[in-house]
């Protein structure tokens, strides 16, 4: 019999639901690596924030993720948001590393991205002004808008939002020697030794789990982080992108995203 007085399928629900959620860790995850990308931008940042968890905003995120639509929330009013699924298991290490990498096609001084790629979710990742990010998961059996089922999406919201139009992330200058008068958080960049624990030495296997081509056969492992694809005729869709994470003579390691 059992000791909580709940069916067997309650518990079964509940335990579920709880495997869908962000863990504690994750969360101090998510902020601890906002926050060290915050602080290593190049050229660097004069007002740049520290950010915070809002859990205000893990609400709103987690109420959208949970609908399972594979695009951006058309009600998130003044948030910013990033999106990310992945196979197997959420990884928020590899999310915000996908994130971050496209900092390699930003360029502060014209305020552009390289043709053809992606860097909206590089810029709301260090969007100064954005002081606070708040995250939900949701494994779905069905991703609205993604043929690959059993997926496991995460959804960031952020205030204030980024990526507005017209304006560059943060002003080039000093380490913050334009932020609020006595504010020093984000003063000296996060060394090594204030990274997460285990940063970087396990969770990161789903950037390098290899993924063929349709044409091939796909295997597990398949990364979005946000909504790319191509059409039948093997064209990217307007609006859409898919890119070579990491390339072997003998497999693609695939990221497919939108932003």
């Amino acid at each position: 019999m059992l000791s909580s007085g709940l069916p067997p399928l309650l518990l079964l629900l509940t335990a579920v639901e709880l495997s869908w959620s962000l863990t504690d860790d994750d969360k101090r995850l998510i902020v601890e690596m906002h926050n060290h990308y915050r602080s290593q931008v190049s050229p660097h940042a004069a007002d740049m924030l520290k950010m915070s968890w809002a859990p205000d905003l893990e609400a709103f995120a987690k109420a959208y993720a949970a609908k399972c639509i594979w695009g951006h929330n058309k009600e998130r009013g003044r948030r910013g948001e990033n999106l990310f699924a992945i196979t197997d298991e959420m990884d928020v290490e590899v999310a915000l590393e996908q994130w971050y990498d496209e900092h390699k096609h930003y360029n502060l001084t014209t305020s552009k991205c390289t043709v053809g790629q992606m860097c909206g979710h590089y810029t709301q990742v260090v969007w100064a002004n954005s002081e606070h990010v708040g995250c939900g998961m949701q494994f779905c059996k069905t991703l609205h808008g993604v043929e690959e089922p059993d997926l496991y999406l995460l959804v960031c919201n952020y205030d204030p939002p980024g990526n507005v139009r017209g304006r560059k992330p943060y002003k080039e200058g000093p380490p913050c020697s334009k932020c609020p008068e006595g504010y020093t958080e984000l003063k000296e960049p996060v060394s090594a030794l204030d990274r997460p624990e285990n940063w970087g030495e396990a969770g990161s296997t789903h950037g390098t789990i290899p993924l063929k081509s349709r044409s091939e056969g796909a295997e597990s492992g398949c990364m979005w982080g946000s909504q790319h694809f191509l059409s039948p005729a093997g064209k990217v869709l307007p609006g859409l992108r898919v890119g070579i994470l990491r390339l072997s003579p003998e497999v693609n390691h695939l990221f497919v995203s939108i932003y």
